[in-house]
């Protein structure tokens, strides 16, 4: 009877150790983790033309600006946005498979590589606050093994991170950013290409979800007067972490499996 009673203690005992051990393990770990919420980074582009937009300021500082260079109002929006605490892109025009107009500056395939290195470098020399650089349009270029390697080593080169804006599913410029060792990211949902109130609110709650599901994402918007009302109205409802891409750039480093997941096209 004694004998049976210590079994059962030492069975108690293991069973107590067991648990505890299970508890501290990384398995739970990263079960808690996926309960907390994901992490949101909302870049907003196309700046530049006009001056900073009403109602931007009083956006959460987290929402990251991608602005157009050599426009005229590139220096001063920079500047008001570094005084506001944000993160800074370049958003560099890039040559469309589409007619469209084209930007003074943009990145062409025809071009020969001093003349291509060169509008990067005027680029970045227009708005030095820059952490990063993102593509406008661009869904012919960002195709072009040979120019998306011009662009990263210029990049590498100024320290630069890059953000995928993924205008193509043929896009090879985030994998040519990760093979050159840059912090890389990609666009997985644009919010507001249809400027209407029910739409926009949709893309965030789309955001909202793949943030939680991945553990974080990348949006893209743009300075539309009813995109940032929307903004302002449905963000503190949203059960995430909103975070400058700065803070997804450096995480990018950490976790490489988790930086290129697939955007979701457009609808």
């Amino acid at each position: 009877m004694l004998k049976w009673i210590s079994h059962w203690h030492q069975l108690r005992f293991h069973t107590l150790l067991f648990i505890l051990c299970w508890m501290s393990s990384p398995l739970l770990a990263a079960a808690n983790h996926q309960g907390e919420p994901g992490r949101l980074a909302i870049v907003i582009d196309d700046l530049g033309y006009r001056s900073f937009p009403a109602g931007l300021d009083q956006l959460p500082a987290e929402i990251s600006l991608s602005i157009l260079p050599t426009t005229p109002y590139d220096q001063v929006i920079a500047e008001e946005a570094t005084q506001q605490g944000r993160d800074i892109i370049i958003h560099m025009p890039m040559e469309p498979s589409g007619q469209a107009p084209l930007e003074p500056n943009t990145l062409l395939a025809s071009m020969d590589k001093a003349t291509y290195l060169a509008h990067i470098d005027t680029a970045i020399a227009r708005l030095p606050q820059a952490i990063g650089m993102n593509n406008h349009m661009g869904s012919s270029l960002t195709a072009n093994n040979e120019r998306m390697d011009w662009l990263m080593q210029r990049l590498s080169l100024n320290g630069l991170s890059y953000l995928d804006s993924v205008t193509t599913v043929d896009s090879v410029a985030g994998s040519t950013a990760i093979a050159h060792q840059l912090p890389t990211l990609r666009r997985h949902i644009f919010l507001d290409h249809f400027q209407d109130e029910h739409f926009i609110r949709k893309q965030l709650a789309l955001a909202e979800t793949t943030a939680n599901q991945h553990g974080f994402a990348v949006a893209i918007a743009h300075p539309h007067p009813l995109t940032l009302q929307v903004l302002a109205t449905v963000l503190p409802t949203l059960n995430i972490e909103l975070v400058k891409v700065s803070e997804l750039w450096q995480q990018s480093l950490s976790q490489p499996d988790k930086r290129m997941p697939s955007p979701r096209p457009k609808p």
